[in-house]
């Protein structure tokens, strides 16, 4: 039996498994954890309502992601608000585990430049448009190639090579001058 069929188990299940690969997601387009934590209810609450329109055509995890790519613009397009991860640098989502320092680890002042990199990074990412920030996650950061991100996306295969093109050339013209100043 599946949700479908009217398990609430099965419902259950598929939250438990991907709320928080969408919580992830809806922090790093929104940039923080209330408006996060707001779109991954709603993404939940549509799915209880559209996932009898699943018809399988891509894996499920694809369909889940279009939606919450979906949720995640149209609470950026209401809220219309600058989006920043400079608030809180050192506050990563629980899947993204902050490690301790072992007996072969970099030294205190090499693990420090990395942090900077990290959350200058970061900040740059945060300052690009919706549409370049959410290739950049999607393909550089969570992996998708790029027929799946056009898939999740629902445009074409160019237009993310387009994208992801134009996103990469304004992180690097952006971070330009810490890459002068770190040399």
């Amino acid at each position: 039996m599946s949700f479908l069929d009217g398990d609430q188990a099965a419902f259950e299940e598929l939250v438990h498994r991907y709320q928080p690969t969408v919580m992830n997601l809806a922090y790093r387009m929104l940039g923080n954890r209330t408006d996060a934590a707001d779109v991954c209810q709603e993404v939940f609450l549509l799915l209880l309502r559209k996932l009898h329109s699943f018809r399988g055509e891509a894996k499920f995890s694809t369909w889940l992601y279009r939606v919450a790519m979906n949720a995640c613009h149209d609470h950026a397009r209401r809220s219309r608000r600058h989006v920043s991860l400079a608030d809180s640098p050192d506050d990563e989502m629980p899947e993204m585990e902050q490690r301790l320092p072992d007996e072969g680890a970099d030294s205190p002042e090499s693990s420090m430049e990395r942090e900077e990199m990290r959350r200058r990074v970061q900040e740059a990412i945060a300052r690009l448009p919706f549409k370049f920030r959410e290739v950049i996650y999607l393909h550089d950061i969570s992996g998708y190639d790029y027929k799946e991100v056009a898939e999740i996306l629902g445009i074409n295969l160019g237009t993310v090579k387009s994208r992801l093109n134009r996103a990469r050339n304004r992180l690097a013209a952006e971070l330009e001058d810490y890459w002068e100043q770190s040399r």
